[in-house]
């Protein structure tokens, strides 16, 4: 029994480091399966920084495996995410393998669209943005983008239709304006010439026909020279 439980042990451990022997192979910096995290706690947080530690390494890993599930539809553990290559400003270089065969890592291309699928939810459970939380190599976020509650191109069809409307106002004014200017015009033109016919006339008489007739003589007025000599 005693025997059993340590060969059962060695065989675990031979598992244990063959799998890390294996996983060393294709896990490391400039690795054709490596893809390159890079984060900035401090940059995000200021003084409410948290400690890049194992939990947040774990963590990590463990959203990587749900990003893997929901891309494939396929089983993936925390154990299938290995992290390498990890530096004290929070760098590190992550591989995914198969579950069933460590010595198979998934290509880079898989992995992306995995990740680009979940990207809000890694911002999410690390209080980061695409730029403090950053996939070197990985296009960020494919979320849809929110559409806003009125659509720009209604807001643009009012502001055209109220310059039109404006527009429209002004030109009725400023022709009602014209209008009322020409009527006064032509008044007070007619009355002018009104006062000037006005002027010319004394007493119903037109001076002008008066001064311009030459006076005759009536010879019934003027006694008759001839006779007076008979």
């Amino acid at each position: 029994m005693s025997f059993g439980i340590l060969l059962l042990a060695f065989n675990l451990f031979l598992a244990t480091e063959w799998g890390a022997t294996a996983v060393s192979h294709f896990c490391f910096k400039g690795s054709p399966y490596a893809h390159k995290v890079r984060i900035s706690l401090n940059a995000a947080l200021g003084d409410q920084a948290y400690v890049w530690d194992e939990c947040e390494q774990f963590y990590f890993q463990a959203t990587v495996a749900y990003g893997m599930r929901k891309s494939m539809n396929k089983p993936f553990n925390v154990s299938d995410v290995h992290i390498c290559a990890e530096t004290k400003r929070i760098s590190f270089y992550f591989v995914v393998t198969n579950s069933s065969d460590l010595s198979k890592p998934l290509p880079k291309t898989a992995v992306e669209e995995a990740i680009r699928m979940v990207r809000p939810r890694f911002n999410n459970a690390f209080s980061l943005d695409d730029r403090t939380l950053e996939f070197l190599g990985i296009e960020p976020t494919l979320a849809p983008h929110s559409e806003p509650s009125v659509m720009v191109w209604l807001i643009v069809f009012g502001v055209i239709m109220g310059l039109i409307v404006v527009g429209l106002i002004a030109i009725t004014i400023i022709g009602h304006r014209d209008k009322i200017k020409k009527t006064r015009a032509s008044k007070e033109r007619d009355e002018e010439n009104e006062d000037k016919s006005l002027s010319g006339i004394e007493n119903g008489i037109s001076c002008n026909t008066l001064d311009g007739t030459e006076g005759h003589k009536n010879e019934a007025l003027y006694p008759d020279d001839k006779l007076t000599q008979l």
